[in-house]
Order: C-alpha cells, then sequence, then structure tokens
C-alpha cells in the first residue's frame, strides 16, 4: 500500500468511527447534479460512468439515476465500506482501485469499454508530478466516445481555507482534520488561474467547456451556512485523431 492510501484509509477509518461526513461530501444537488448538467451536451448516458475518488457514494449514488452502470472507485477501502452501506443502488459497484496504477485502470478499461469518468477534487489531492500520470489512465478509460466531468479546488481555495485557519476562535474540525491528515490548506492546490483546463490540456485532452462554481462544504462557518469554496470545472474528452485529406 502506497503511503497516499494508507493516509487515506486513516481519514476515512477516523471519519467512520465518529460517523462524521467528509468536507465534501455536499448534498448532490449542489454538486453532481450540477455538474451532469454542464455535462448535458457531451455525455453519452449509454456509456457507463465511472466516479473516481468515490469516497463515501453520495455523488455515485446520484449519478445511478443517469446512468446504466456506474462504477464508484476509491483508493480507500474504509471509504468504500460506507459508500457500500449508504449510498447502494442495482446499477452502482463500488471497488478498490489506484488511478495510478495503470494494470488496474486498463483491466477497469478492458472490462468496461469506453466510458465517462467522473473527478471531483481528486486531481488537486495528487502530487503534481503523477497528476499526468493519473490523466494517462482517465484518457485510456474514455478512448474515443467518453468525456471526463471533472471539478476541483484552485489556487484561490488555499487563500480562503488560510483565513478560516487565521480567524479568532478553533480551527473549523473538518478542515483541521484534513490538514492534521495531509496538510490541507499550506501547499499550493493547482497553481495558475484557470489551471484546471491548463492541467487537462497538458496531459493530453481536449476541453470543450469549463467554468467557474464553488464547493459547499459540510463545514459550518460563523454565520450557521455552509462554508463555500471556489472551484473550477472543466468537461473534456480525448483529442479527435488527425484527419489525413487525400
Amino acid at each position: 500500500m502506497t503511503e497516499l492510501a494508507r493516509s487515506w484509509e486513516a481519514y476515512w477509518g477516523e471519519l467512520a468511527r465518529e460517523d462524521e461526513p467528509a468536507l465534501w461530501d455536499s448534498p448532490p444537488a449542489t454538486a453532481v447534479a450540477i455538474h451532469l448538467q454542464y455535462g448535458r451536451p457531451y455525455l453519452d448516458t449509454s456509456l457507463p460512468m465511472i466516479d473516481f475518488g468515490c469516497g463515501s457514494g453520495r455523488q455515485t449514488a446520484r449519478l445511478a439515476e443517469s446512468f446504466a452502470r456506474v462504477v464508484g472507485v476509491d483508493i480507500a477501502e474504509q471509504a468504500l465500506t460506507l459508500a457500500r452501506r449508504d449510498n447502494t443502488a442495482q446499477n452502482v459497484e463500488y471497488r478498490r482501485i489506484d488511478l495510478l496504477d495503470f494494470r488496474e485502470v486498463a483491466a477497469l478499461r478492458a472490462e468496461l469499454g469506453e466510458a465517462n469518468v467522473y473527478v471531483r477534487g481528486v486531481l488537486h489531492q495528487l502530487p503534481p508530478d503523477a497528476r499526468g500520470q493519473a490523466l494517462q489512465g482517465i484518457r485510456e478509460l474514455l478512448g474515443r466516445g467518453g468525456h471526463l466531468v471533472a471539478h476541483e479546488l484552485t489556487d484561490r481555495t488555499r487563500w480562503v481555507v488560510q483565513s478560516l485557519f487565521e480567524a479568532d476562535g478553533p480551527e473549523p474540525e473538518k478542515f483541521e482534520r484534513l490538514r492534521r491528515h495531509f496538510g490541507f490548506g499550506t501547499p499550493a492546490l493547482l497553481g495558475e488561474e484557470r489551471q484546471l483546463d491548463a492541467l487537462l490540456t497538458r496531459g493530453g485532452l481536449h476541453v470543450v467547456a469549463s467554468g467557474e462554481n464553488t464547493l459547499q462544504t459540510t463545514q459550518l462557518g460563523d454565520d450557521g451556512a455552509p462554508v463555500e469554496l471556489p472551484t473550477e470545472w472543466a468537461i473534456a474528452q480525448n483529442p479527435p485523431p488527425p484527419r489525413h485529406d487525400d
């Protein structure tokens, strides 16, 4: 097991023991449902949908309302235990797969064929030198017909998180837990304006739509409302093969 996997197992195990939702376990109406609206002009719903970094499966269960087959994937078995317990549906299955293990990704591609991929808050968590490797795996899964729906934190998010840590009073519990396990809020996240577009393009993908929105967290602010973080979204696909004119 990699160090990253061990960290996520510890994080999800702690949440399970304390019966606490993850910071990003937003109501699906404020998360995946919005992302599916963005992707509606592009997504082939006859293809399977793979939810990478599915966590507790809250968004995965909503994807099952729009796709005939959905596979929720996470690196942490503790997260998948929660997903199988709390967010089941006849057309959903959960598996432990490491996005950075190309053999595991290739086996999933051989089984499912072309697929759509949903990635929410996963790429920014990877070491910078591993993000290209992750996108290589995603490209393999997409084939020619699939689309990626990505939703990620940005460098601007870091400043919001730091302001929460620097405010008077106790640190927000859910943010503190992430900082304790992963150093969240201190390193840069993705690094430049419109960084998600740039990251996907560098990874060999063709971005067909993108924009900015927010992540509604499960952490309540001083006003009693959920803390919201600035984010970016993008829809991408593999580039079409080059044309050879006669």
